[in-house]
């Protein structure tokens, strides 16, 4: 495991989360109004990876308000570029005590949070943003879930909301399951098995890869978060059709802090901390929309088709792969020494109750 210098001084120089009074050399930001939230200074380091991106709204926000509430006392500094950690080891980075706070993806390491990866199925009845923050939110803090997370002084404070999987290829666009065999795309986790049982040939590229891949014909389409990721890389350049309301799930990535400087906080910071979460994850909600209405309108003038699987397809796929990849995932998890079936039902029940609400 490497985890970054930057990280081990870090480490060294971060006992504890929290240093009363100005810390070594630090100076009290100057305003008119009191803090809103009295406290004593604290810093936290948050590893993440890449730069700051539609996913990271919601953090950037949650950052912005705890700064603010609390007249800078309260700091939570993203660290971007992966100068604390590897993405794959953030939770190890928590565990040794190298920095107070980290973003971490459970497909990059699902042994190490295995009751997480539920999330992560495919066809799940979570068809909309709002939806999503409802059952995260309840899911993380199930016992199994807080357990796995201790492991690695872990202890979750929001979900890094990511909207649903599409698919959006070039050439052909296909009008039933069958047109989906031996199209090569690019997807991973859940959402590569689904589209493997319908007989797509599933890969992993990297993103940076994947306008290259898709020019050249190494690759036919791509999944992937739907609508910023396609704008972000290009693809719509070169596409010819794209996937609407398919349903195909989403990737789960969480913002966990350290447990020791979780419990350390005082208890008005960690009351402020669930306070501003809601508004967080608006603007973050705020973001995505604003974005997808700018690229929907760029996709319609590049002239990209809808698809759209019928209720017959819909139906082939559930029994097909759907249920199967779903008591793959709880036959798994059940010799692992969880309890898959109650951890499936508590998703599909938070997912019921959300949907009606």
């Amino acid at each position: 495991m490497k985890i970054r210098n930057m990280a081990l001084l870090a480490a060294c120089s971060m006992v504890t989360a929290v240093t009363l009074g100005f810390g070594s050399g630090g100076t009290a930001v100057s305003t008119v109004q009191a803090a809103e939230v009295e406290g004593p200074k604290v810093k936290w380091l948050l590893s993440t990876w890449g730069k700051r991106r539609g996913i990271m709204e919601g953090m950037e926000s949650f950052s912005e308000q705890i700064s603010k509430a609390t007249d800078g006392n309260f700091e939570v500094s993203l660290q971007y570029g992966g100068v604390l950690s590897d993405p794959k080891e953030n939770l190890d980075g928590l565990k040794i005590g190298a920095f107070e706070a980290a973003m971490f993806c459970p497909v990059y390491h699902p042994s190490k949070t295995p009751a997480i990866t539920g999330l992560d199925l495919p066809f799940l009845p979570v068809t909309d943003l709002e939806t999503r923050v409802k059952v995260h939110e309840a899911y993380l803090h199930n016992p199994a879930v807080l357990d796995e997370l201790a492991r690695w002084n872990a202890y979750p404070l929001m979900t890094a909301l990511m909207p649903n999987y599409e698919v959006m290829g070039k050439g052909e666009a296909p009008k039933s399951i069958k047109d989906w065999e031996g199209l090569r795309l690019s997807a991973s986790g859940g959402i590569g098995d689904l589209m493997k049982s319908i007989g797509a040939i599933p890969t992993t590229v990297p993103a940076p890869e994947m306008y290259q891949s898709l020019e050249r014909g190494v690759m036919d389409g791509v999944a992937f978060p739907y609508t910023y990721a396609f704008a972000a890389y290009k693809l719509h350049e070169l596409a010819d059709w794209r996937t609407e309301k398919s349903s195909l799930g989403s990737l789960t990535c969480v913002l966990v802090a350290s447990k020791q400087a979780y419990e350390a906080l005082p208890p008005q910071y960690r009351e402020l901390i669930d306070r501003v979460k809601p508004g967080a994850y608006k603007h973050q909600i705020d973001t995505y929309t604003a974005i997808d209405e700018k690229n929907e309108k760029l996709f319609e003038e590049e002239g990209l088709k809808k698809v759209r699987f019928s209720e017959e397809d819909v139906e082939q796929i559930m029994d097909k792969a759907v249920q199967p990849s779903w008591d793959a995932w709880v036959a798994a998890r059940n010799a692992e020494g969880l309890d898959g079936q109650a951890l499936l039902d508590e998703i599909l029940a938070l997912a019921k109750e959300s949907n009606t609400n």
